[in-house]
């Protein structure tokens, strides 16, 4: 599917478009502090117990939130406990290349304090290299702009090339030191080559899709004996896939090596200018254990109904096909005043769909960034209250 130029606002253009350790047993509770589900075959859903942590509030459910707010300890235990009190089962931490140059040992002790309030944790490579989604910039695309992609027409992109080595490299470090906070998941948010705006509104150009650094051209040379195209191919579309795909399965056996579960979420879009030509791909890699997508109704301007739904329908599909537990987000950033209660019905189709690991982007309704909500409060009270009726607590 290809967003059109009316699906998107300026503001969501920018969010959307630019952008080993032997012998440990993997963390099999997968997220939370209840039972997920995890799907034992087509079509059929079984629980997977966990170690349940908040004694009787516990329906099944999982529940969570990102969280960026404040490296400051003391913040973080007050804001850790308001989420438990708005009955989250899990946080996502955004661990962005500021944080790995400057933060590391404070995200140790966030993760901790996070534990402690009883909430299973997912670490989020956030704006990492260019090729995660979030609203960080890249040191490494600043310090190796020789690494970085290319168009097919050769412009340099703001972007990191997932097949050179030393990116491969960066990775492998941000990894090592992500398992070092103590994290339980290693949360891949988004991986996808750099999209041009151009894709979201539907105008793109034949030359405006990458990579065609040197690096790729050299190895679609070697798969498939000749020159790279300009133009996107299915050759072209396959080496992409394929390169995501070694990417993210280097990158996943090396967290579950170290004893972490990985989770992934897809753009909503399954189509190879946004992601990979089919989440198949991704979903059949065994070191993924959560597969999820990100169905944000109001970026996208979409019916949240009939979106939600589709999305849902797709994530629990595949996730039946591999045996991977089924993830879907919810919007809880930039929502506008008077459609709040449009998260607690998207919550509650996903829900009812057969989905028990519910998470929205993000805490306090996106506050304090300039993609907050309209009522940052409202959203994070409308969220609270859906939660807590998935799970049994009021």
């Amino acid at each position: 599917m290809r967003v059109k130029e009316d699906d998107m606002t300026e503001r969501d253009d920018e969010r959307y478009g630019v952008f080993s350790v032997k012998g440990v047993s993997r963390r099999r509770f997968l997220a939370g502090s209840g039972a997920a589900f995890i799907a034992l075959g087509s079509g059929s859903l079984g629980l997977l117990h966990g170690t349940v942590a908040q004694g009787a509030e516990d329906r099944g459910f999982e529940t969570g939130v990102s969280y960026f707010g404040s490296r400051d300890p003391e913040h973080v235990k007050r804001d850790m406990e308001e989420l438990v009190r708005h009955h989250c089962t899990f946080v996502v931490h955004t661990f962005s290349e500021a944080d790995y140059h400057f933060y590391s040992e404070a995200m140790r002790e966030v993760v901790r304090i996070s534990q402690d309030s009883g909430l299973t944790v997912y670490i989020d490579p956030w704006g990492v290299g260019g090729v995660f989604g979030g609203e960080a910039f890249s040191r490494f695309v600043m310090e190796h702009p020789e690494e970085t992609q290319r168009l097919a027409d050769g412009t340099a992109l703001p972007a990191a090339c997932l097949n050179r080595p030393t990116f491969q490299k960066f990775m492998a470090d941000w990894i090592d030191k992500a398992v070092e906070t103590g994290a339980d998941v290693l949360f891949w948010d988004e991986p996808h080559f750099y999209i041009p705006r151009a894709v979201w509104r539907g105008e793109q150009g034949e030359n405006e899709w990458a990579c065609r650094c040197d690096r790729c051209k050299e190895l679609f040379r070697l798969q498939y004996g000749g020159e790279m195209p300009q133009v996107m191919t299915d050759e072209v579309i396959a080496f992409r896939d394929r390169s995501i795909v070694d990417f993210f399965a280097d990158a996943s056996a090396r967290g579950a090596a170290a004893g972490l579960n990985n989770a992934v979420v897809m753009l909503p879009q399954e189509n190879h200018l946004t992601g990979v030509s089919s989440w198949d791909l991704i979903a059949a890699i065994d070191t993924v254990d959560i597969f999820g997508s990100d169905p944000y109704w109001y970026a996208f301007r979409r019916p949240m109904s009939e979106f939600v739904a589709a999305t849902t329908e797709k994530v629990l599909s595949v996730s039946a096909k591999y045996g991977k537990v089924p993830q879907v987000w919810v919007q809880a950033y930039r929502v506008p005043t008077g459609r709040e209660q449009e998260i607690s019905d998207a919550i509650s189709i996903i829900a009812d769909m057969g989905v028990r690991n519910i998470a929205a982007w993000s805490y306090r309704g996106g506050a304090p960034m300039n993609l907050q909500s309209d009522d940052p409060d409202q959203v994070w009270e409308v969220l609270g209250t859906a939660y807590g009726r998935l799970r049994g607590g009021q």
